[in-house]
């Protein structure tokens, strides 16, 4: 009696080797779209880090102007407690 298993076994191979190859493109398809999203994520962070590092460099610069003229005004009472009305 004679098997038929070994003439299915190419079919079979052939068709497992077909789902390999489609899930492996299909993975090298996100793996490609993931890279590029990371890249452009990359790129956003970067410039969002640019905008805390110039927000900071303004909020320190707007404090120590806020303390000259807190200093200047306190002066100007000062001068205007000095006064006799």
């Amino acid at each position: 009696m004679k098997s038929d298993y070994p003439r299915e076994m190419p079919k079979m191979g052939e068709e497992s080797f077909a789902l390999i190859e489609k899930k492996i493109t299909d993975l090298v398809q996100v793996v490609t779209a993931l890279k590029k999203e990371k890249e452009t994520l990359a790129g956003e962070l970067a410039r969002k880090d640019g905008e805390v590092r110039e927000l900071t460099r303004k909020l320190a610069e707007l404090s120590r102007e806020r303390v000259d003229v807190k200093d200047r005004v306190d002066k100007i009472l000062s001068r205007l407690d000095t006064i006799e009305l």
